[in-house]
């Protein structure tokens, strides 16, 4: 089910990755800081399933330019179990940016490796097209082979279009594919962004197998809450701020997940 919810998370760009902990158990809750600056960024909060168990989460988060155009990532992650045993990962990679003649393309290629030690590269494009007032298209596509050559292939492409009363509304559908060419999941969103007012997205993502998880969200003025029901009618809620704390600006995250 985490797999599920990571990619509602990755598909209709909800604020929802961090109540991933919650699955754990059929219920619980997360909650956690989020702070950076000049390409830091960390992450540490708590997980508390259903059954009463704390584990912790710390993330690292490090991008440095390396030219004009080019930049390194290197992102670690420890979780620490309520018995003390620890696992996580470290993604590290680089990237570039290019400008076009009516936008951008984006490149980046790395590799992240889990505390066993097992390795999968990563590989992703995004071209970036203005299409005119004021709207754009947006295609990426990621590749996530594995150490035994396996590829997984997200497809995720964006329209947005500035409407004639000032909204601006921006559709996603993405496609996820295994090694062997099968289409094994799909989703699509669609937000409404009214200036002055905030935002408002609806989406959906259903497995091959005919599950779906729906998604509810809005955010405004640095607040957002986002909810995705899945289909046996669990619901995991996140709700994230922003504010200003001693100096540095802070994202604070709470999530709760509920089982019927």
């Amino acid at each position: 089910m985490k797999k599920e919810l990571f990619l509602i998370a990755l598909l209709i760009a909800a604020p929802v990755a961090e109540a991933r902990g919650g699955r754990r158990g059929g219920g619980g809750t997360v909650q956690g800081t989020s702070t950076g600056s000049h390409g830091q960024r960390q992450y540490n909060g708590t997980r508390t399933g259903a059954n009463g168990q704390t584990s912790t989460v710390d993330r690292q988060s490090q991008v440095n330019r390396t030219g004009t155009n080019t930049y390194s990532r290197n992102t670690q992650q420890t979780v620490t179990g309520p018995n003390g045993q620890t696992h996580g990962w470290q993604s590290q990679g680089t990237g570039s940016v290019q400008k076009t003649s009516d936008g951008h393309e984006k490149t980046y290629t790395g590799t992240i490796t889990n505390n066993k030690g097992n390795t999968t590269d990563v590989n992703r494009t995004t071209d970036y097209t203005k299409t005119g007032n004021g709207g754009y298209t947006k295609e990426t596509t990621s590749t996530y082979t594995n150490q035994n050559g396996q590829t997984r292939t997200v497809e995720h492409d964006a329209t947005s279009t500035k409407n004639a009363d000032g909204t601006r509304t921006t559709e996603r559908d993405s496609t996820v594919t295994n090694p062997q060419g099968t289409t094994v999941g799909t989703g699509q969103s669609t937000t409404l962004y009214t200036p002055g007012q905030g935002s408002q997205t609806t989406g959906s993502y259903t497995n091959n197998q005919g599950e779906a998880w729906n998604y509810q969200g809005q955010s405004s003025q640095g607040q957002s809450t986002g909810t995705v029901t899945g289909p046996q009618g669990t619901t995991t809620t996140t709700n994230a701020k922003w504010q200003y704390v001693d100096g540095k600006w802070q994202k604070i995250v709470t999530g709760e997940t509920t089982t019927p």
